[in-house]
C-alpha cells in the first residue's frame, strides 16, 4: 500500500474501532466463525452416513448442530473479553507473495520476532524495514493480526491509539 493509496471502507472501520480498544463487527464475526468451515467440512461425510439411520441419525445431526452452537458461543465469550494490543512493528524481510500459507512475522524495534498465527488485516505490499502500526489480540495461545497500516501512509493518523484505548483494556508497547 503506497502512501497515497486510499484505505478501503472496511479497513477504515476496523482501524477506527481498534484504536478505541475494540474489535469491529466484521472482525468479531470472523473470529467467532473461524472454525466453522473446518467443522462443516469434517461433518459432511458424517451427516451423509447418519442420514440413513432414521431417528437415530437425526439425533446425531442435532447433537452435531448443538456442538456447532456451543463452539460459536464459547468463542463469542472469549472474543468479547479479549484485550487488544497496539505496537509499532517492522517488516524485516519481504516474504514471497506466492507463499500465502506462511505465517506473518514482523519484528519489534528491539529485534524480537512477533509471529501471527492468523490475520484479519488485508495484505499489504511491504517494504524492508517499513514501520507499521499494528493491532492484534492474543487468544487461545496464539496471536491474531487485526489491522496494520504503514506509519508513512497518508491516513496513518487513523491508526494511532486513542485516549480511550488503554481505558478499554488495550495494551500499548512502547518499544
Amino acid at each position: 500500500m503506497n502512501s497515497g493509496e486510499q484505505l478501503t471502507r472496511e479497513a477504515r472501520n476496523d482501524l477506527k474501532r481498534n484504536r478505541e480498544g475494540k474489535l469491529s463487527s466484521r472482525q468479531w464475526l470472523q473470529l467467532i466463525t473461524e472454525p466453522l468451515t473446518t467443522l462443516l467440512l469434517l461433518s459432511v461425510p458424517l451427516v451423509l452416513l447418519v442420514a440413513r439411520y432414521g431417528l437415530a441419525g437425526r439425533v446425531i445431526v442435532l447433537v452435531l448442530l448443538a456442538g456447532f452452537a456451543l463452539t460459536i458461543g464459547m468463542r463469542a465469550l472469549l472474543f468479547v473479553r479479549v484485550k487488544l494490543t497496539y505496537r509499532v512493528l517492522y517488516a524485516e524481510g519481504l516474504p514471497a507473495r506466492w507463499k500465502f500459507w506462511r505465517k506473518t512475522t514482523l519484528t519489534s524495534k528491539s529485534g524480537d520476532e512477533i509471529r501471527f498465527e492468523h490475520r484479519l488485516a488485508e495484505r499489504l505490499k511491504l517494504k524492508p524495514d517499513q514501520a507499521l502500526h499494528a493491532y492484534y489480540v492474543e487468544a487461545g495461545g496464539r496471536r491474531i493480526l487485526l489491522s496494520m497500516l504503514p506509519q508513512r501512509h497518508s491516513q496513518a493518523d487513523l491508526a494511532q491509539p486513542s485516549d480511550n484505548f488503554e481505558r478499554a483494556g488495550g495494551k500499548v508497547y512502547a518499544d
